[in-house]
């Protein structure tokens, strides 16, 4: 398992993953992960499910520069 400064979003603000809960005797999840991202701007994008949560992390930072429109300018 990684260690949060490993991954490719740590430190990302406005970021918030949920882990699920996976039962290990059983090989279901009792809680689908989730994650959801809203940056300063104002721009959401959401995730569920545990290959979306881990495509979304991992692709974070592309997916949010190809749609965010930035600061606003003054």
């Amino acid at each position: 398992m990684p260690v949060i400064d490993e991954l490719p979003v740590a430190g990302s603000f406005g970021l918030w993953v949920d882990l699920g809960d996976w039962h290990t005797k059983r090989g279901i999840w009792l809680a689908y992960p989730a994650a959801r991202f809203t940056c300063r701007w104002g721009c959401v994008l959401e995730a569920s499910g545990p290959v979306d949560v881990a495509n979304f992390t991992a692709h974070l930072s592309e997916d949010h520069a190809r749609i965010c429109p930035g600061p606003p300018i003054a």
